[in-house]
């Protein structure tokens, strides 16, 4: 007997039985889990919570689809989907409809996200499902009259959601700035040189943020500034929407500039460069950010965006790679502000668990003990050491100069 099935066998109710199974889901240990939920409900007796062994079918269900056990998945997903509850009867509506979609059973899928939509519990929620129908009945070749109806029903935006586009807008306006002012790019890219034994940098620490908004510098080389804008802006765009869609908007912003802070950090240190501008380092940060969630907090994850997360692993280490190897706009890609964003962003992806994604825990308690409060902690000493790293950022560097590599 493994040391799962003995916990199991220890666990004599329903509750217990949950318990299990969500501790298991969480922390990603999927067959665990599809064993205790299972055993939860086939367990499950007259006298027990119905709701709550529907709760353990879901439960299951998850657990199962995780695994690519879809067949199996699907029973538990009935047992869910016909549920007196109506929060669990639209997300187990609306998971099956996101696997018929996957499986390219388009005319189910959109019957079921119709279902789904008259049990959704918040007007985001039918916001949501509403978006999907009218994209769907697109798909199936359906009345554009249906089609534009739900997409009239899915204007509800979530809030924030202008921010990320906000952000790349901004980087785009004040680079184009400080392209035709070469000034402006003086005041704001990040001085890292130790030559001349002169700490620039601590005097003017807002560099470590503003050398994010400006590309190029060199008014009269708009190709090489196109250039490494348009690649900076799309891959922003690309990783604040993943960002976003796991953290929200506030936590997006402000660890998007921790990120960019980490990244200036781990440059004015290591690289041998007199100067450094772009968002790359950011943009390091937030896929960073949603590496580490997919790999820390896999269960909460759903399977399209781990998806998107594994070509994007791709392409950081292609840059990485290119970074080593080839120069760019004089003075070679900045490997070592590259480097520091995509750590910082690890630690935070890592350490804290995606706020709009549904933890299995959450679904069956009121309150969750802990990690938001070690959100705050975790914020606070990534913080103190980027702060710690600041303070003495140039003695770093000497040191490194020493180094004989």
């Amino acid at each position: 007997m493994s040391e799962a099935q003995r916990t199991l066998s220890e666990a004599t109710d329903l509750p217990s039985r949950m318990e299990l199974g969500v501790d298991a889901l969480d922390r990603g240990d999927a067959e665990g889990a599809a064993l205790a939920f299972a055993t939860a409900v086939a367990r499950a007796t007259p006298s027990d919570d119905r709701i709550l062994a529907e709760r353990a079918a879901y439960g299951a269900a998850e657990a199962l689809l995780r695994l690519e056990r879809d067949d199996e998945a699907a029973e538990y997903l009935e047992i869910a989907a016909n549920s007196a509850d109506q929060e669990l009867r639209f997300l187990a509506l609306r998971r099956r409809a996101m696997e018929e979609v996957r499986r390219g059973e388009l005319p189910a899928a959109l019957a079921t996200y119709r279902q789904a939509e008259g049990s959704a519990p918040t007007s985001a929620a039918r916001a949501e499902i509403a978006s999907r129908i009218g994209w769907l009945t697109k798909e199936t070749g359906g009345s554009s009259l249906r089609s534009q109806a739900a997409f009239r029903r899915a204007r509800g935006v979530p809030a924030g959601a202008w921010v990320p586009r906000a952000l790349v807008i901004a980087t785009v306006v004040v680079s184009f700035i400080a392209q035709i002012y070469p000034p402006l790019v003086d005041a704001l890219f990040l001085t890292t040189s130790t030559s001349y034994g002169t700490d620039y940098l601590t005097s003017e620490p807002w560099r470590l943020v503003t050398a994010a908004f400006v590309h190029g510098g060199d008014s009269s080389n708009w190709q090489i500034f196109a250039l490494h804008l348009g690649l900076n802006v799309i891959a922003l765009d690309i990783a604040g929407k993943l960002v976003f869609r796991l953290y929200g908007a506030r936590r997006f912003l402000s660890w998007y500039l921790i990120g960019v802070i980490g990244a200036s950090i781990a440059s004015a240190i290591w690289s041998d460069a007199e100067g450094s501008i772009g968002a790359s380092g950011g943009v390091f940060a937030l896929f960073g950010i949603a590496l580490g969630a997919e790999w820390a907090h896999r269960p909460l994850v759903e399977r399209g965006f781990r998806d998107a997360l594994g070509r994007v692993g791709g392409i950081l280490l292609i840059n990485l790679a290119i970074g080593l190897s080839v120069g760019f706009i004089g003075v070679g890609i900045d490997n070592s502000a590259h480097i520091g964003g995509l750590v910082t962003g690890l630690i935070l992806g890592a350490l804290i668990q995606p706020t709009r994604a549904e933890a299995m825990r959450r679904r069956w308690t009121a309150a969750v003990t802990g990690w938001r409060g070690g959100e705050v902690v975790v914020t606070l000493v990534l913080s103190a050491l980027l702060l710690a790293l600041f303070a003495n950022w140039f003695d770093l560097a000497l040191w490194r100069d020493t180094l004989p590599f």
